[in-house]
C-alpha cells in the first residue's frame, strides 16, 4: 500500500469524512434474493469429505524438508508470504465403502479404485498454490491400504501412493505458457470404527515436485528461484458439520480440464 500511499490519501481522507451510514452500503433484503441459476451441490449422502492443505517446500543440505517462505510480490516493500492453499475432496458412498475390506487381516494390501486416485491426485495432490488452476490428467499412479491391525472395533490402514501428472519434466517447459507437471509420494494413516462404521481418521501427506510455467506466474507472483520446485500436501478428515466443510471442491465447478468430478455411477 505504501506504493500508492499518494494516490490514494485523498481518498481515504474523504471516506473517514462521511458519516457511518454513509460509510455503509445499504443491504438488499434477504428475502428477496433469487436462488442461483445453478444450485451449489451439496456432499454425497453418506460419502466422505477430506479437506486438503498445499504449501510451498524447501530443504536443506541434510535432507530435512520444511515450509518454504515464498513470497508474492517482491518488489513491493509490503510483501505478505505465499500462504497454505485449502480445497476438498469429495468421495461418493460407494467409493467410501469401497475402502473398508470385508474382512481384514493383518498385511492385507488391496488397491485404491482408480476414479479415487484421479480424483485425490489431479485436485488436491497437485501444486495449487498459485489458487484457481486446472485439474491435471494423471498420466500414471498407484495408492494401496494395507491392514495395520484389525479387531471388533477397529480398522487401522497405512496408505502409499506415486502418482505422476501433467507433461512430463522437460527443461524447456519452464518458459512453455501454461505447462504443468508434478510428480507426488504420498503416506498416510486411515483409521475404521467398525461399530460406528464411520472413518474416524485419514491423514495424508505428500512431499512432490512441480515444473512448467503456470500462466507464467512463477514469473510474476511468486518468483520460485528451484526447478522443479517442492510442494507438500496435508489431508485430514472432516464430518462436513461445519458450512466451510461443505463447500464444493473447486475443481468441481471450475477449471476441471479432466472430465466430470465423478465417474458415471453418479452421487
Amino acid at each position: 500500500m505504501r506504493l500508492r500511499e499518494r494516490e490514494l490519501a485523498g481518498v481515504v481522507e474523504a471516506y473517514e469524512r462521511l458519516s457511518k451510514e454513509e460509510r455503509l452500503a445499504p443491504l438488499p433484503d434477504p428475502a428477496a434474493a433469487t436462488p442461483p441459476k445453478r444450485p451449489v451441490p451439496a456432499p454425497p449422502e453418506g460419502g466422505l469429505i477430506l479437506r486438503g492443505y498445499c504449501t510451498y517446500l524447501k530443504q536443506d543440505k541434510t535432507g530435512r524438508i520444511d515450509r518454504a517462505n515464498q513470497f508474492y510480490y517482491l518488489e513491493n516493500p509490503d510483501r505478505w508470504m505465499a500462504e497454505t492453499q485449502s480445497d476438498l475432496l469429495w468421495l461418493t458412498k460407494s467409493e467410501r465403502e469401497s475402502l473398508i475390506p470385508a474382512d481384514p487381516k493383518v498385511g492385507e494390501r488391496r488397491d485404491v479404485a482408480d476414479a479415487i486416485q484421479k480424483r485425490f491426485y489431479g485436485t488436491i495432490g497437485i501444486d495449487y498454490m498459485e489458487g484457481s488452476v486446472n485439474s491435471l490428467p494423471v498420466r500414471e499412479s498407484t495408492m494401496t491400504l494395507t491392514v495395520e491391525a484389525a479387531d471388533d472395533k477397529k480398522i487401522a490402514l497405512r496408505l502409499d501412493g506415486y502418482a505422476a501428472l501433467g507433461k512430463p519434466f522437460d527443461e524447456k517447459l519452464r518458459k512453455e505458457a501454461n505447462s504443468r507437471g508434478c510428480e507426488l509420494r504420498v503416506v498416510g494413516r486411515v483409521r475404521y470404527d467398525r461399530a460406528k462404521r464411520t472413518f474416524s481418521r485419514f491423514d495424508v501427506v505428500g512431499v512432490g515436485r512441480g515444473w512448467g510455467n503456470k500462466m507464467d506466474y512463477v514469473n510474476r507472483e511468486v518468483r520460485i528461484g528451484d526447478y522443479p520446485w517442492l510442494y507438500g500436501i496435508a489431508c485430514e478428515l472432516v464430518t462436513g458439520d461445519a458450512p466451510q466443510d461443505r463447500i464444493p471442491p473447486y475443481n468441481m465447478l471450475h477449471y476441471n480440464s479432466t472430465g466430470p468430478y465423478f465417474a458415471a455411477e453418479g452421487r
